[in-house]
């Protein structure tokens, strides 16, 4: 019963279709010198679309900043190392590594809070150990990355005021401090 039901309900859907494959769309004859030509077209849009040619997106330009750093130890055997800091218009791009490298299935990942002294969102795209989030406004002189443990879970450790708690502070591992201006970094506990 019920199938007899879906069948009919999918029969009515396929009949109210706007595609049909079997029906044969007739198209007018391109004007001559198309698509410089706007013989038959009505003016508007058309005319528009017919000369008009989207610029191409200009590329980003980055800036890198080489580190090099060690962060400390993260995980048990792993120390985390900030290879560089690429600034652009709009992103600032973390990348960094394990030292050594991390074996197959082992339980080491990148954890830490980015901020800057102009607050940005904290929407970032992850891939690896490279991070790339919203780069701080020009007027920003310095970003901090504060770097935890792989099982801590650092979001839950703000008072209401968005300040760490002492649990946050406690945990952390180390503060990278990035100057937006000179590309000069430095470690603090």
């Amino acid at each position: 019963m019920y199938y007899a039901q879906g069948v009919e309900v999918l029969r009515r859907l396929a009949n109210k279709l706007i595609l049909r494959p079997r029906r044969v769309r007739h198209s007018r004859l391109m004007p001559e010198g198309w698509p410089y030509a706007i013989s038959d077209l009505l003016p508007g849009i058309n005319e528009v679309a017919a000369s008009a040619r989207p610029a191409a997106p200009k590329p980003e330009t980055w800036v890198r900043h080489s580190l090099d750093l060690d962060i400390g130890e993260v995980a048990d055997g792993y120390h985390l190392i900030v290879r560089s800091i690429s600034l652009s218009a709009k992103h600032l791009l973390f990348e960094a590594a394990f030292a050594p490298e991390p074996a197959e299935g082992a339980e080491v990942w990148l954890n830490m809070s980015y901020t800057a002294d102009i607050p940005v969102g904290q929407d970032y795209v992850g891939a690896g150990n490279d991070v790339r989030y919203e780069r701080p406004p020009r007027k920003a002189r310095y970003a901090w990355f504060d770097f935890f443990r792989p099982d801590y879970d650092w979001l839950s450790h703000f008072y209401p005021t968005w300040q760490p708690d002492s649990d946050y502070l406690r945990n952390r591992i180390s503060r990278l401090t990035f100057d937006l201006k000179t590309g000069q970094a430095q470690i603090d506990k």
